[in-house]
């Protein structure tokens, strides 16, 4: 509606890179990781991938670039009807034709790299909600992507589990050499897995640096959410 969340953005996200955006909750992380991933189409603006602008490519461009890009949404984005398998061979049918064979193949050696091994013929509600989270990356990241955006991957698991799921997601990063996108509110994870902190914040972004530099950071916003302080200049919603 007439709510604006983002205003008047301007930074680069370079190859290689593993980005985490940090900030309460509601300042707009989940909406920035959906602009520049295409799933959402910026008011205003250009978001370009690779050079590409997402509004200004044809229909066949849009799909070979989306081949590019891994994504795992907040809620997971599964489909219910679907079994594990069913959901990880699903990106795999949507953008190449290979045999059958070649796609359960695949879609099974992903979900034992994010052990599910035992779950293929299982549907999300038969899984606790730590598996649909490995699900949702399994699914992420079955293509290979370039770059790949999680958004609160660690959301509601306890440490050790937080700690595995950020174990996977940097082997992947670093076995091909993707670009990361990672929005967390989590602090423990961020400093595990970024080279570079953003924090969203009043519609814009400051970039707080590595994970070193963020500690260190004399903006006060910065330090009040990283420490987890109520007093400061960000009031609790």
């Amino acid at each position: 509606g007439d709510n604006l969340v983002l205003d008047n953005l301007n930074f680069t996200i370079f190859e290689g890179e593993s980005i985490v955006l940090i900030g309460p909750s509601g300042s707009g992380k989940t909406v920035l990781l959906k602009l520049l991933a295409g799933v959402t189409p910026p008011t205003t603006g250009e978001i370009l991938i690779h050079g590409e602008s997402w509004q200004s490519l044809e229909s066949e461009e849009k799909h070979h670039l989306a081949r590019k890009i891994g994504m795992m949404f907040q809620q997971g984005a599964l489909f219910d009807t679907l079994t594990a398998l069913e959901n990880v061979e699903f990106p795999i049918r949507e953008h190449y034709d290979y045999p059958e064979e070649k796609i359960h193949e695949l879609a099974k050696e992903f979900l034992n790299r994010v052990n599910l091994g035992d779950s293929y013929h299982k549907i999300p509600s038969e899984l606790s909600g730590g598996m649909q989270k490995r699900l949702a990356i399994a699914r992420a990241l079955v293509l290979s992507p370039e770059v790949v955006f999680y958004d609160d991957p660690v959301a509601g698991q306890d440490p050790i589990q937080s700690d595995k799921m950020s174990d996977l997601i940097m082997e992947f990063k670093e076995k091909n050499n993707s670009t990361m996108i990672l929005a967390t509110s989590n602090m423990r994870t961020a400093f595990k897995v970024a080279s570079r902190i953003l924090m969203v914040i009043n519609k814009s972004i400051i970039d707080a640096g590595s994970p070193e530099q963020t500690k260190k950071s004399s903006n006060e916003m910065v330090q009040q959410f990283i420490n987890g302080r109520l007093k400061g200049p960000i009031k609790p919603r």
